[in-house]
């Protein structure tokens, strides 16, 4: 700036936004699960620093902490603050329609109602604030934005008269270390955006002092000081903008002339620098008029320029720049989330990812079930299985392929825990190569010991789930778990298959009071008046193998799997009473479905593909239950090892405990005495 061209009006240096990665990924979750179709203004932050290296623009640095989180890679020391509104329009067609000149006038008007008021001359950094507008596409991971940094138009009169000065050809080393000391020891980033340096106080050492005290510094020598962002040799940073509007304000018929230091400074040699800091002498012009205003707001300018250094909004992409297993993540949280946008506001989400799920049964409901849960964004499944996969499996069940067939045969447990963690690798699936123990099939004495582990085993991977999926191929395999989970009181879910029909139906579980009959649901061995026995004997090939239409076992899965999701939504949880029960119920279909978000939840679905129809009968505990009564859980909390070993070498062991064995015997004698009325009638 040669002395010919002076007086010339003030040029500054606009801010450049700068968004760390840590931004982009905090706004993303915000807007899906926080924001979602709001599209505010929220409050922000962003902060700047006088301290930026040589060449940079002036940034306005926004991280994870813009968002309020504490920390922050970019908050340092010598940061100052900026507030701002986050505008997020939902679709870029709103963007553009966006008004951006009245949102413009609306931030300044906010700066400006600080300047009138004198909040800003206590508080400086009220003079410095932010415009975000930015659409969001959660399924591209790119993102278009364009930042505002209001600033006021100054009079035509506000000019430099001097070309502009370094600090060091001014001052010497010895005063540049006061100024820094005083400058570090202010005690807040809002006191650092402005203040005054008074070079020679009363005392002779220098002194920073607040803006509130510039009248009383009238007619001695001070410096209108700002930590500055700006780089520039030769021009401010755009906070001084703001700041000399307050100024001409409040004190432009005391202030014409001003000695402007625009502070800045860098660490050299383990050194705090501030030389390189400017200074500038600038004409005021008395007092302020407004420019392009109304209401006595001056006009606001300070949108941000694109990379074609035209007025106009960025865009960013980071698809390429994310993990892909992140990506994944991301991808499918967005579909959950996205239900909570309208359709069901009220969704819990979080307790579904945090159940922890046991798989007994890895085969086509198994595989049906464990991918659903993936869907619902459950992070934890354990598949209980003893089998390998073979080459009838892969067609029907969906986590095998014909790699796993080779060579004998994968076991299932862990090609389906592979299979799960590929389709979703925030899921923490496991597989456990486990024989479960059936009623009625008796254990060698040489084989007890093994027969016990398995038990023990059983027991400990129920005690760590939260929903247990009984997704075996025989009645008997279901007693064991449906008597463990009842006793660890464990949410229950069941599903079976026929050829054209299916069965899912949830455990009924007891509270911590203890048992109650006439409120707990029953379980799938309450409308049984016989015990569980040996039904693989004497099998031919289409009764070994599960013949049942294709379509059937991926109906049921998916139906067990939303029937324990519309449970979980209950604060009842597992005791959530049955949709139209009037005992352990409301009987009210309308109340329960608004009380959860996915409507009323049933005891049983049991589904009829032949007729395409569905059934959903509720059934209360049954106090004979082979599986769930009080008797048999005494008997198995009381003997433990000892009675489940008993049950399978004698599986009517439970029709004499239960006294299902007299209820038979009862019915017996009925037979025949009506067999005796009839034939005396005859007679």
């Amino acid at each position: 700036m040669s002395s010919a061209a002076l007086p010339t009006p003030l040029q500054f240096v606009p801010f450049s936004s700068a968004m760390d990665g840590t931004f982009w990924s905090e706004l993303s979750r915000r807007k899906l699960v926080q924001y979602r179709l709001s599209e505010g203004p929220f409050e922000i932050s962003a902060t700047y620093s006088c301290g930026s290296a040589a060449g940079l623009p002036a940034l306005a640095n926004l991280d994870i902490a813009s968002f309020g989180h504490t920390g922050g890679l970019l908050r340092t020391p010598d940061s100052c603050p900026l507030q701002g509104l986050l505008y997020l329009p939902n679709s870029m067609a709103d963007m553009k329609k966006m008004d951006k000149a009245e949102v413009m006038r609306a931030s300044g008007e906010r700066v400006w109602q600080a300047v009138r008021d004198g909040r800003a001359v206590k508080d400086p950094s009220l003079l410095n604030r932010f415009l975000a507008l930015i659409y969001v596409d959660l399924k591209k991971y790119t993102f278009c934005y364009w930042y505002g940094f209001p600033a006021a138009r100054l009079p035509e009169e506000v000019t430099v008269t001097q070309p502009p000065r370094r600090l060091d050809d001014i001052f010497d080393d010895e005063w540049l270390t006061q100024l820094n000391a005083a400058y570090a020891a202010i005690d807040t980033p809002e006191k650092r955006a402005a203040f005054l340096v008074v070079p020679e106080s009363s005392s002779g050492d220098l002194e920073i002092r607040p803006l509130e005290e510039l009248p009383a510094l009238i007619g001695s020598r001070f410096f209108l000081a700002f930590s500055d962002p700006s780089t520039s040799t030769t021009h401010p940073g755009w906070p001084l903008r703001n700041l000399l509007a307050l100024v001409v304000h409040h004190w432009g018929r005391l202030v014409s002339e001003c000695d402007v230091l625009c502070y800045r400074h860098e660490a050299r040699h383990g050194r705090v620098q501030s030389g390189h800091s400017l200074v500038l002498s600038v004409h005021l012009g008395g007092n302020f008029v407004v420019a392009d205003g109304k209401d006595g707001v001056p006009g606001f300018v300070g949108w941000e320029r694109n990379a074609a250094g035209q007025l106009g909004p960025r865009s960013v992409d980071l698809s390429a720049s994310l993990d892909p297993a992140r990506l994944m993540e991301n991808a499918l949280e967005l579909n959950l989330q996205l239900m909570r946008w309208r359709l069901a506001p009220t969704l819990d989400l979080e307790t579904v990812a945090s159940t922890r799920c046991l798989l007994l049964g890895a085969g086509t409901l198994g595989c049906s079930v464990a991918r659903c849960l993936v869907s619902w964004g459950v992070r934890t499944v354990t598949f209980v299985d003893n089998s390998v996969v073979s080459y009838s499996n892969p067609a029907r069940q969906s986590l095998y392929t014909e790699r796993d067939c080779r060579d004998g045969g994968r076991l299932k447990c862990d090609a389906a825990a592979d299979a799960l963690r590929a389709v979703s690798p925030a899921v923490t699936a496991r597989g456990e190569n486990l024989t479960v123990p059936m009623a009625g099939h008796s254990v060698p004495d040489r084989l007890e010991i093994h027969v016990r582990a398995d038990v023990e085993k059983l027991e400990a991977l129920i005690a760590e789930h939260d929903a247990i999926f009984l997704l075996l191929d025989t009645r008997e395999a279901r007693w064991l778990p449906t008597l463990i989970a009842a006793a660890q009181r464990k949410i229950v879910i069941n599903a079976a298959l026929g050829f054209d029909t299916f069965l899912v139906m949830r455990h009924g579980v007891v509270g911590e009071s203890g048992p109650d009959d006439s409120e707990k649901l029953g379980c799938y061995f309450c409308n049984d008046v016989v015990g569980p026995a040996d039904s693989t004997r004497d099998r031919t090939l289409d009764q070994q193998c599960t013949v049942t239409r294709p379509g059937v076992g991926m109906m049921a899965g998916a139906l067990a799997v939303e029937l324990l999701v519309g449970l979980l939504q209950s604060p009842l949880k597992g005791r959530c009473p049955a949709f139209g029960t009037t005992r352990g119920g409301t009987g009210d279909n309308e109340t329960e479905a608004s009380e959860n978000p996915l409507g009323p939840v049933p005891h049983q679905i049991r589904g009829f593909l032949a007729r395409h129809m569905y059934m959903i009968p509720a059934c209360m505990a049954f106090p004979m239950c082979t599986a769930c009564s009080q008797p048999v859980l005494e008997e198995y909390t009381s003997r433990g090892w000892e009675f489940v070993l008993q049950v399978l070498n004698d599986a009517a062991y439970l029709e004499r405990l239960t006294g299902l064995s007299r209820l038979h015997e009862e019915t017996d004698l009925d037979q025949v005495w009506a067999l005796s009325d009839s034939e005396e009638s005859n007679s």
